[in-house]
């Protein structure tokens, strides 16, 4: 777990001091990129996602309150961030998803998985990784996703329940 920022850094990094915000940056680099991938599964859209994420936070930082804890009021706007991209990207082609390898090996349970979790709505998605691969209660990602605690539970038990529907018949082919 990455530790919280210097509180003098993020007053400094608020008020334009270009040095505190690049240390702020290399700070959450490696979150900004867990959280991007986590939500893309694929490391090129991550980079340019986790771009993104550190132009919004340039642009949103005076709107940061230093007297909360910076990683969560982060996380949500990377989280929220990496959400709008993916939404406003259109796939540039086709045909990746069109073209068949028979010699390729079947994946692997890891992969089906991942594959499993891109196929659930957005929503789903989101809760899925921020619970299970980001590590956050549900009291945080309904602070992350700005969305009722109630609802992030809703949408954690559909998802689980969607993944088990999706993964049954390779869980079955194992038994």
């Amino acid at each position: 777990m990455i530790s919280d920022v210097a509180k003098d850094t993020l007053l400094r990094a608020r008020m334009g001091d270009r040095e505190a915000f690049r240390a702020v940056l290399e700070s959450v680099q490696k979150l900004a990129f867990n959280i991007a991938y986590r939500l893309t599964w694929n490391a090129s859209d991550a980079e340019d996602a986790t771009q993104e994420v550190f132009l919004r936070l340039f642009r949103n930082f005076p709107q940061y309150d230093p007297s909360l804890p910076f990683l969560p009021w982060f996380r949500r706007l990377a989280t929220n961030c990496v959400l709008n991209w993916k939404e406003k990207r259109r796939p540039t082609s086709e045909l990746p998803d069109q073209i068949a390898v028979h010699d390729a090996p079947p994946p692997d349970s890891s992969e089906r998985l991942h594959q499993a979790i891109r196929e659930l709505p957005q929503e789903y998605q989101s809760c899925v990784t921020l619970k299970y691969l980001e590590d956050l209660g549900v009291n945080e990602i309904a602070q992350t996703l700005q969305v009722p605690v109630g609802t992030v539970k809703t949408w954690l038990f559909r998802a689980r329940d969607l993944l088990v529907q999706k993964l049954k018949p390779h869980v079955e082919t194992l038994l």
